[in-house]
């Protein structure tokens, strides 16, 4: 317990006194009742010291409330099978940072769950875009209008992108095309790229896993410090 003290309390110190963000990437295994690992980043180091803290804490919320769904599934199915069985369910939390700056943070956490005598497992992969100057998430609307030099002009280039990469390879979609690209819609950026993600099953079955999409940024007119 003294070491998990002093660790958070380094970690404070630094979010009060460095003048760039930085973050570490913290990992367990999980070996009672759940099976698998969580890698998630912690943030520290911004000026603004409360917005990374906030972030930190957003992530965390998220991380919590998925290990106690499956948690509550496996407790469920105890309660529900034959004394002879022994169920189990894993999950695995991985996480990639795609960018970082003083004012912006941009990554995603893979959510993978395997439950006793589901078909296969699943994943989901949730994407966070974080502005700490306005101390929000923002979606891909609240995105290119802040950053790219036309809003309606980058959904016209994202969409055709993804469009021209489904007819390069049809046979791994459901479908040709896509009507339209929603504000919403989950995104994260590297150095170079504006990435589109669709889910398992959105536009492809199973066995294409989850798609993603590239657009330069400097196609969208974004530049990031």
């Amino acid at each position: 317990m003294k070491k998990v003290v002093s660790i958070f309390l380094l970690f404070t110190m630094f979010s009060m006194t460095l003048y760039s963000i930085e973050y570490v990437t913290l990992s367990a295994e999980l070996k009672e009742n759940l099976g698998g690992r969580v890698n998630i980043p912690f943030f520290y180091g911004t000026k603004d010291a409360p917005s990374a803290f906030l972030l930190n804490s957003y992530l965390a919320k998220d991380v919590e409330d998925f290990l106690s769904q499956y948690l509550d599934e496996l407790n469920g199915l105890r309660n529900s099978i034959d004394e002879s069985e022994e169920p189990y369910v894993e999950v695995v939390i991985e996480s990639e940072v795609g960018f970082v700056s003083d004012s912006f943070v941009s990554f995603y956490s893979d959510y993978f769950s395997f439950v006793y005598h589901q078909a296969h497992p699943m994943t989901a992969r949730k994407t966070y875009n974080y502005d700490l100057t306005l101390s929000k998430f923002l979606n891909l609307y609240d995105f290119l209008g802040l950053y790219s030099e036309d809003t309606g002009r980058s959904f016209k280039i994202i969409k055709e992108t993804i469009i021209e990469e489904i007819n390069a390879d049809p046979k791994i979609y459901f479908y040709e095309s896509i009507d339209t690209i929603e504000p919403d819609r989950y995104y994260y950026i590297t150095n170079e790229d504006l990435v589109i993600i669709y889910q398992l099953y959105e536009i492809a079955p199973y066995s294409s896993g989850i798609r993603e999409f590239k657009i330069p940024l400097v196609e969208l007119g974004i530049e990031l410090q």
